[in-house]
């Protein structure tokens, strides 16, 4: 909750306290209230949630300015059952705390390196790559990438949204699932910390890159502590959005292209082929392109300043196995991170003796890997017997203990959530609830904390044995831990 909503919220609730009695400092009180709700409006802006809130105040300002206008003691204005008012006093206040506290304005992360952070978003298209999803294969694979970048400090930058498509996102959502669309656009008050057409800073010649993979399906929005914490550091960070594994993605010309049929659950080869044939593709074609980008980009503001020799990849669940896979197939990739995967992904080619891999698991993950666990009912229903299934789980076994035996290495997060790499916990704490998962921010802030000891280590190279060092001073956290089938 931000803070004007908190003051306008607290002095509601003061005067709900002080309804049944007959004062000037009530009144007082009453008069006052449109002042934190003007300077909440000018400062915060606007959201549906707060509605009941301002009712309120219409409610209490006009009924104390009734009464000086009458001359009349609160007593003797008063109609209707004095426990019925308390009552309905009480439920609209309650609502008016309820609905904005557990539908928030995202609290996103300040960076906290030395560098502002300054976002580009682009749409490429392969055109050596017919779009492979069911139904779609009559064009080209397209995909937007947001990146994020030290920036140049300078007056009058514009902060840059959370969500850039978010208009064309709410009014599909409106047309496709019936959600209102200004349901969402609450969600355009997030306070990004990162800035629009701002140059790229002049503190280093050239910068690391690091590609992100979002989860299926997954929002490359959706991991901002992620991308500006490591970009405040002097890293180039390139979120690709998988196209037809998010929910929906917004193109330039207007259209809005949302997710196609998925395999079954249970079918785990499917899944590897869409790492291998699709998103680890997709990887290399970002890549490409950024190298375009470096010989001559038409803005001028990242020619020559690319370190391609310092190209890494992180990914969060499906995206995780997918920087794995990129990092199998693609030798410029000196440098991986899997959030929670599942070792999706062909590990016919191994890692280089110059690349290095980490996965960073949480408790849940560290024995079965995310894998789901089927009855046998399910697997008879899906046209899979349980053999053959129980042969695949212990495949992904084998690749793990492959990527490990290749100089992988394991970061256990003890007490975090598979949903704690992403900013999901920061949309209303009902679903951190849920989960049990621990405070999204402290959890945010270990993970970036160990991210970028390993991408200093192993891409910038300017700190070696800095992941070991940070880990075994922390007992949140376990390097190598024994792995359990």
């Amino acid at each position: 909750m931000r803070d004007w909503e908190f003051v306008l919220l607290m002095m509601q609730t003061v005067i709900a306290i002080m309804a049944n009695r007959s004062s000037t400092l009530l009144r007082i009180l009453c008069l006052l209230l449109p002042v934190p709700l003007i300077v909440h409006l000018i400062v915060e802006g606007y959201r549906w949630q707060m509605v009941p809130a301002y009712l309120f105040v219409l409610w209490a300002f006009s009924k104390a300015a009734l009464r000086i206008v009458k001359g009349t003691s609160s007593r003797s204005v008063a109609t209707g059952p004095r426990r019925l008012r308390w009552t309905l006093g009480v439920g609209l206040l309650l609502i008016s705390w309820m609905i904005p506290y557990l539908l928030p304005v995202p609290s996103l992360e300040t960076p906290s390196g030395d560098n502002p952070v300054g976002t580009i978003v682009y749409h490429w298209t392969d055109r050596n790559r017919v779009e492979q999803t069911p139904g779609k294969t009559d064009r080209y694979r397209e995909l937007n990438v947001q990146i994020w970048y030290p920036a140049q400090t300078k007056s009058g930058m514009k902060q840059a949204p959370y969500i850039p498509e978010l208009s064309a996102l709410s009014r599909y959502a409106e047309q496709k699932w019936h959600i209102p669309s200004f349901v969402l656009d609450y969600l355009r008050l997030a306070r990004t910390h990162t800035y629009l057409a701002s140059g790229l800073s002049n503190s280093q010649s050239k910068y690391p890159i690091i590609i992100l993979s979002h989860g299926w399906p997954g929002f490359s929005f959706a991991y901002h502590y992620l991308v500006t914490g490591l970009a405040s550091r002097g890293y180039v960070v390139v979120a690709i959005e998988h196209t037809y594994g998010t929910p929906a993605a917004a193109f330039p010309d207007g259209s809005v292209e949302t997710m196609g049929p998925s395999p079954s659950e249970f079918d785990l080869p499917a899944w590897d082929r869409i790492i291998e044939d699709v998103w680890s593709e997709d990887d290399k074609f970002v890549l490409n392109q950024l190298g375009k980008l470096d010989a001559n980009d038409p803005e001028g503001q990242f020619t020559h300043r690319l370190n391609l020799e310092q190209a890494g990849v992180i990914g969060h669940s499906f995206g995780g196995d997918n920087a794995l896979a990129a990092l199998r197939k693609d030798k410029r990739f000196k440098a991986g991170i899997s959030m929670d995967g599942s070792f999706y992904g062909d590990d016919k080619t191994p890692l280089s003796a110059e690349q290095s891999f980490l996965w960073m698991c949480t408790d849940k993950y560290v024995n079965r890997m995310g894998l789901p666990e089927p009855s046998s009912k399910q697997l008879s229903d899906a046209g899979m017997s349980k053999v053959t299934y129980d042969r695949w789980v212990a495949d992904f076994h084998r690749r793990r203990t492959q990527a490990m035996a290749e100089g992988g290495q394991v970061l256990q997060l003890h007490g975090a959530s598979h949903t704690s790499f992403s900013d999901k916990y920061l949309y209303s704490p009902i679903t951190q609830w849920a989960a049990k998962a621990p405070n999204p921010h402290q959890s945010h802030r270990t993970i970036l904390k160990y991210v970028v000891a390993f991408f200093d280590e192993h891409l910038k190279r300017d700190a070696p044995g800095l992941l070991e060092q940070e880990a075994r001073q922390d007992d949140r956290v376990l390097l190598n831990p024994p792995i359990l089938r």
